[in-house]
């Protein structure tokens, strides 16, 4: 099967074309120099950006396929979660293009393409990996930090998710008030290679009822109140430290309820993915833990496939498409908050 797949959740304009589990193209059309003036995206600013961009797009990622419109078998778009104004600029066009075409659609769950991306392949159909039943999965992005129980694909049961703030969105906004620019978590990552992790003294979470769920902000405002009065000279001579010490204190906060969900769940393989999974110190600590427990951990296999794409997006459709061979999804809208 050939599947046209498209993803506009946030501020990347992606187009990706398979050829079953396999990447015959995929297009990311980032944002980043239109957003970074303002420290974070600004969604009106992202909706007019993929209006001009996706058919263009689009067009691409089917040039450089190889594979006409006319070839493909299944037309897949995020329908959420993620920011309304965007998810309907490519859930919208993707919809019209299906019922123009005759091709059947399939609405994506955000949350679920990056919990799949481990089992893209390239055109020469590698990696190929055979994570065992039941998975444990990790994403871990700026709008999404979530811990699911796969049972089989299409079975998820959401184990622990954050009460507040996404690590991603922690590390962006710890960022921003370090002056480092946005999107944060890349050069926080390169800041902090040199710093001192324990330079301030931040405090662990709160255990939350559920105490596999996570909790971000505290961390931040305490980084927020610790510094919130240095002159701007003094932060800039202790940038090193002060990134390393935000960065270890999210990544020791994941790594610690990932592990005691590993032990309360009992997987047999475990998963990582998400923006933030580009991070080496990140997948470092985490393949650590999976030695640790003496289980294989399996990451998205390029790593452009952690952040937003719409290779996974036309993944997880295949998979939808391959349990139900009726499906069609036309009827449906977008869905913001969509639970997984």
């Amino acid at each position: 099967m050939y599947i046209l797949g498209i993803e506009t959740s946030c501020d990347d304009t992606c187009a990706a074309v398979l050829q079953n589990d396999r990447i015959l193209s995929n297009v990311i059309s980032s944002q980043i120099n239109l957003h970074s003036i303002y420290g974070g995206v600004v969604p009106d600013i992202a909706k007019r950006a993929h209006q001009q961009r996706l058919p263009a797009i689009v067009s691409l990622a089917l040039k450089r396929s190889g594979i006409k419109l006319t070839d493909i078998d299944l037309i897949a778009a995020t329908r959420g979660p993620g920011l309304g104004i965007t998810l309907s600029i490519g859930y919208n066009f993707a919809k019209e293009l299906a019922k123009t075409n005759h091709i059947p659609f399939v609405a994506v769950n955000h949350v679920e393409g990056h919990l799949l991306s481990v089992f893209l392949k390239n055109k020469n159909g590698s990696p190929h990996i055979l994570p065992r039943f039941p998975f444990l999965g990790l994403t871990v992005s700026g709008g999404h930090t979530k811990m699911v129980l796969i049972k089989k694909i299409g079975d998820y049961q959401v184990v622990g998710e954050t009460l507040d703030d996404a690590a991603g969105e922690a590390l962006d906004k710890s960022a921003k008030l370090l002056s480092l620019g946005y999107p944060g978590g890349p050069v926080i990552e390169r800041v902090a290679a040199v710093g001192q992790t324990d330079f301030l003294k931040l405090p662990q979470p709160l255990q939350p009822k559920n105490i596999l769920n996570f909790s971000f902000s505290g961390l931040k405002t305490s980084f927020y109140y610790q510094i919130k009065d240095w002159p701007a000279a003094k932060i800039a001579s202790h940038l090193s430290d002060l990134s390393a010490t935000i960065q270890a204190s999210v990544f020791e906060h994941l790594i610690r309820k990932f592990s005691l969900a590993i032990d309360l769940c009992r997987p047999t393989s475990l998963l990582a993915s998400g923006g933030v999974l580009a991070n080496l110190t990140l997948r470092r600590q985490l393949r650590q833990l999976a030695k640790t427990k003496k289980l294989p951990i399996f990451f998205p296999p390029q790593k452009k496939l952690n952040t937003d794409n719409a290779a996974m997006i036309a993944l997880a459709a295949l998979y939808r498409f391959q349990k139900n061979k009726s499906i069609n999804d036309l009827e449906l809208d977008i869905s913001p908050r969509l639970e997984l």
